[in-house]
């Protein structure tokens, strides 16, 4: 009863004779794989995966012995990610300083009143674009006054009379270039 079984593909050889003798290829995609989620998350994790698997890659040609590679693969793979990984981190934080993204580096900027400004709503021009605006100290603030933005809820620009008392903690206005 020859037949072939669920691990033997069409010319009879088994799924894990397959694999021993293509191991190469296998390491190769997983090599791609890992990269290209290493490219979606940007963690250096997988990059570390990565790069075990290129060790397995190349033991794959100098040894037959899949069981080898695998064990290479998982015991590079821990030495990288908890030895070089947070090295790697680390230099990164340190060679990106802590920059304001988004609408937190638009808090302190100034801005023009277009429509009139209460605690209820209105709408201001920000950096060229006009936002909607509530008033953040309750006093209405006529159109064509100056203002400062002094936070950010969603898409509304929480702004203050321009200039604005520092006393009560609010950051100082910050010119706009």
């Amino acid at each position: 009863m020859g037949g072939t079984g669920p691990d033997e593909l069409e010319g009879g050889i088994g799924m894990w004779e397959w694999l021993a003798e293509n191991a190469w290829l296998f390491w190769l995609i997983a090599v791609v794989v890992l990269a290209a989620v290493e490219l979606l998350t940007l963690d250096f994790l997988f990059l570390m995966m990565a790069t075990a698997a290129l060790l397995a890659f190349g033991l794959s040609w100098i040894t037959d012995s899949f069981v080898l590679q695998v064990v290479a693969f998982a015991v590079t793979s821990v030495l990288l990610i908890f030895l070089v990984r947070p090295v790697a981190l680390r230099r990164l934080n340190r060679s990106t300083p802590d920059t304001a993204s988004n609408t937190e580096r638009l808090i302190g900027l100034p801005c023009q009143v277009l429509e009139a400004v209460t605690d209820r709503g209105g709408l201001v021009r920000l950096e060229g674009e006009s936002w909607s605006a509530r008033s953040v100290t309750g006093e209405p603030l006529p159109a064509g006054s100056d203002a400062w933005v002094h936070d950010i809820e969603g898409a509304t620009a929480l702004v203050a009379p321009y200039p604005a008392a520092a006393a009560d903690g609010r950051p100082a206005p910050r010119p706009s270039y």
